[in-house]
Formats: C-alpha cells, structure tokens, sequence
C-alpha cells in the first residue's frame, strides 16, 4: 500500500515539475542563452583582441625593418596607419617610430608635430611625454630658442627622471644662442646638484672647458 502512495507521490512531483517548466521555460532558457552567449562572446573578443595585438605588434616590427634600411617612405606610412589604430602602446610607439621617420627624411617640421601629438596627449604616461619633449628639442634645428626652451619648461619646472637630461639640454640651447653666461651658469648650478650621474658630470665638465677656452 505505501508502495502505491509513493508512486502517487512521485507522479504528482513529476506533474508539478512539468508544470512549473512549462510556466518558466522560456525565461530559463533565455537565462541559458544569455550565459552562453556571454561566454562564446567573451571568448570570441579575447581571441580577436590576441589576434589584433599579433598583427600590431608584426606591423610595428615591420616598420621598424624599413626603418632601419632605409626605406623611409614604406615606414612611414606604416607607422602612420598604426598610429591611428586602437591598440594604445603600440599607437604611441608608432608615433615616436614616425616621428623618427620624419627626422631620417629631414622633415622636421612634420617630426616635431609627431612629438607634440605624444607630449600633448594627457592619457600618455608622462615619462613617455617628457622623452617626447626632450627628443623633439633635441633633434630640432629649425625652431626659435624660445620655443624649445618652451617645450623643455615642464620637465625643468617639476621633479622627473628626465630632469636633468633637460637641464643638460637647456645649457647646450643657451649656447646655441650665444647666451654663454647664461649656459655657465646654469650648468655651474647642474654640477652642484645631487643625482648627476658620471657620466653627465663628465660631459658638462667637458663643455665647460671647451667654452672656457674658447673664452681666452
């Protein structure tokens, strides 16, 4: 007799189950649908976003081989079309890659506008913008003193790795402009300074020599 009770009992589960299934299917397999597609999507996006960093990271590499033999205006529409893409690291690389292209062809000008699309973007790490400004004045040999020394101001008006690099670079622009007392002493007040290396030390005493002797 129980054994017939608990037949009757299960049925009724089974019935109940049923019920409840057809009530809710279609908001249970939505559910399913949604979980699965999220998953193939995220999968998708992780497989196209590796295979598009590939094909950044080739197309960089090979901008780079033209650049290194020459082919200038190969490279430089190459690391243009990157440094228009989305990929941020490889985007800025491109830039200081055609920024370099430009400098090899002699087109400093249009080197100068590459640096200035690095320095002036504030979603580039800093010291990524501060080597822009210092390799823009430096390989600049058009521009006033005014404004490479313009360019030059927020990496010698506040505390980075590349602040002495800066101030170097700013006692050779007062030479350049034949502003020599002004070049001594601002590299008199450099070799005071803690954190120059040997090898900076070295270098602003050689300039100073040189200009010292020039000077009797």
């Amino acid at each position: 007799m129980a054994d017939i009770f608990d037949e009757v009992s299960e049925e009724l589960k089974q019935d109940r189950l049923i019920q409840i299934w057809k009530k809710n299917s279609k908001y249970i397999i939505s559910l399913l649908l949604i979980i699965v597609i999220s998953i193939a999507s995220y999968q998708v996006f992780i497989s196209w976003n590796k295979k598009k960093l590939e094909v950044s990271s080739q197309q960089f590499f090979n901008a780079i081989e033209k650049l290194e033999n020459k082919k200038y205006k190969e490279s430089s529409e190459i690391f243009l079309k990157s440094s228009i893409e989305d990929n941020e690291g490889y985007r800025i690389l491109s830039l200081f890659g055609l920024a370099e292209t430009n400098y090899k062809r002699g087109n400093i000008k249009e080197m100068s506008l590459n640096y200035k699309n690095i320095y002036e973007d504030n979603n580039v790490d800093l010291y990524y913008r501060n080597l822009s400004r210092l390799l823009s004045v430096m390989k600049d040999n058009i521009s006033t003193f005014e404004n490479q020394i313009n360019i030059l101001k927020p990496i010698l008006n506040s505390p980075s790795k590349l602040q002495l690099l800066a101030a170097e670079l700013e006692i050779i622009l007062y030479i350049r402009s034949n502003n020599i007392n002004k070049a001594n002493a601002k590299l008199k007040n450099l070799l005071k300074r803690s954190g120059v290396s040997l090898e900076q030390k070295n270098r602003l005493e050689l300039i100073n020599k040189i200009y010292k002797s020039n000077a009797n």
